[in-house]
This record gives C-alpha cells, sequence and structure tokens, in this order.
C-alpha cells in the first residue's frame, strides 16, 4: 500500500491537496529550495519542519544540516510523517530526521532542544489563531534563530481565458468560490481568530526581527510534461471539489466535462495547459535578548 492509499488521519481541512502528494512536491521543488535559502541551514544545525507534507523540504533540509544535524519533521497526520520518513530512507538520510506527531493548534511541539531554524509551508493557515500559531514556532527557537513560513504567493494560472466551454474566464471563478470554501471552512470551527493582517504583521507581533518577504516563480509553459500535466489535472479536481458548493450549475458542468477522461473536452487532451504561479516567504529572526 502506497502512502497515497492509505487512510488519512489528520484533521478536515488539513493535508495535501491530492492523493499524490510527492508527485506535487516534485514539480514544485525548484521553487520550494529557494524558499528555505533565507533560513541559511548550516552544518550541525536542528532544524523544525512543521507539516512536512511528502518530505522534499525536510529531505532538502537533512542534507543542508550535515551528518552533525536533525530535522524534526512536525504533522499531525501519521502518513505524512510516514510519507516523509519514507522519502528520507529513499535519500539516505533517515538517521538525521526525527518525526514528532503533534498539532500546532496545541501549542508549540515538544521538543528536547531549541532550533536554530524553523520551517513552514503552507501549513499554518490551518490553525485556527495564526498569531498563537507563530508565538509557538517562535518558542521553538534558540534565540538568533530564523524562522521561514511559505504562506500566500498568487493565485495559479493553468488555463487560457477562454477554454470553449462554458462562460470565458473559468479559472478566475474557480478562485472566488474557492476563495468562498476556505472562509467558510476556516470561520466555521468554534475558538478561528480572523487575522486581520499578513503574515509579515503576524511574525513581527510574534516577537521577530528583521522580517522580510520573499517569492519563487513557478513558470512551467505549455507543452507540459506528462508528470506535471497530471499535477496539475490533480490540482484542479482537488479545487474543484472543494469549491463545488460556491459554483454556479453552468461552472460545475463545465468542470465536470473538462476534468472528465472519458469526454471530448477533457483538459488531458490540451496542448496548452500551463503551470504559472508564485509562492512567497516570510522569514523573521528571534531577538538575542
Amino acid at each position: 500500500m502506497t502512502t497515497s492509499q492509505q487512510q488519512r488521519t489528520g484533521k478536515p481541512g488539513t493535508g495535501t491537496s491530492t492523493d499524490d502528494p510527492a508527485a506535487a512536491e516534485a514539480v514544485y521543488l525548484d521553487a520550494t529550495r529557494q524558499l528555505l535559502e533565507p533560513l541559511g541551514v548550516r552544518d550541525g544545525d536542528v532544524v523544525v519542519d512543521v507539516g512536512p507534507g511528502a518530505g522534499s523540504a525536510t529531505v532538502a533540509l537533512a542534507r543542508a544540516v550535515g551528518e552533525r544535524g536533525r530535522v524534526y519533521a512536525v504533522d499531525l497526520d501519521h502518513s505524512m510523517l510516514e510519507a516523509t520518513r519514507a522519502a528520507a530512507e529513499q535519500a539516505g538520510l533517515a538517521d538525521r530526521i526525527r518525526p514528532i506527531c503533534h498539532d500546532i493548534e496545541d501549542g508549540a511541539p515538544p521538543l528536547p532542544e531549541p532550533a536554530d531554524a524553523v520551517w513552514s509551508s503552507w501549513c499554518v493557515h490551518h490553525a485556527r489563531d495564526w498569531d498563537a500559531a507563530a508565538r509557538a514556532l517562535l518558542g521553538l527557537l534558540r534565540p538568533g534563530g530564523v524562522l521561514c513560513l511559505a504562506e500566500g504567493g498568487l493565485p495559479t494560472r493553468c488555463l487560457p481565458w477562454d477554454i470553449g466551454i462554458g462562460r470565458p474566464g473559468l479559472e478566475v471563478r474557480l478562485d472566488e468560490a474557492h476563495d468562498r470554501h476556505f472562509t467558510q471552512w476556516f470561520f466555521g470551527r468554534p475558538g478561528a481568530r480572523r487575522p486581520a493582517r499578513g503574515w509579515a504583521g503576524i511574525l513581527t507581533d510574534a516577537g521577530l526581527s528583521e522580517v522580510t518577504a520573499f517569492t519563487a516563480l513557478v513558470d512551467i509553459p505549455a507543452p507540459l510534461s506528462a508528470e506535471v500535466r497530471a499535477v496539475v489535472l490533480a490540482e484542479l479536481a482537488a479545487r474543484v471539489r472543494r469549491a463545488g458548493p460556491f459554483l454556479t450549475p453552468d461552472d460545475a458542468a463545465a468542470w465536470a466535462e473538462l476534468l472528465d477522461p472519458g469526454a471530448p473536452a477533457w483538459l488531458g487532451h490540451r496542448a496548452d495547459l500551463t503551470l504559472l504561479t508564485a509562492r512567497t516567504g516570510f522569514r523573521g529572526r528571534k531577538p538575542e535578548r
């Protein structure tokens, strides 16, 4: 049984977008590596990866810390920790990684030592209280340590404005419907707190200094390889499933046809699919005092 076939144990609304997170992470790996650079990880460092997914960033961090370093992989989903462990074993780096099952909703994960760097990608926005989550991650750092969150960026664009089915602008309206889905899910949980400002402000208010933002571009033009095409189709299908209740009947019907491999209009037949997006990270340092 593969990791993607295992029963997930994470809370509803969390976890990866598709059933094959490793394939998706491979497509975005270059951007992930760019976002990791501001951490400044060195040989011998202790690093924490909160929400490691299938482990691509965890493995990159394990290489950076060298034989003397350690990477703590923290997730509430056992299947993701298992995927991370498998990726580390395949890379020959399993001895550098320490898995910890923990939900950041419950505060800082229990680490036996302070960290030199903390990394989290597309995870903290699942927390009910982003400020409390940022403070918890800050608490993991030694004085002078660095925190980087990859959150936000720009919407993904994969389709032409007019694809010949339904009303033009279908992908833009999917973004709007998906935003409504996330808003309902986020505030539908008891204790959810409205952030009311951006990530840079949240990190600054948590007590980090030297807060900066940086962005990695993902630009894969047509024609897409089979691997990238599969990821694009899977991510579109996942977004449509989540946004379904907020789509108009006409848009829902168009997406059903576009995502049906048996339909003449199946997106898998198109040669003009692209993958264009931008992923943003926010970095801050814990004051020495």
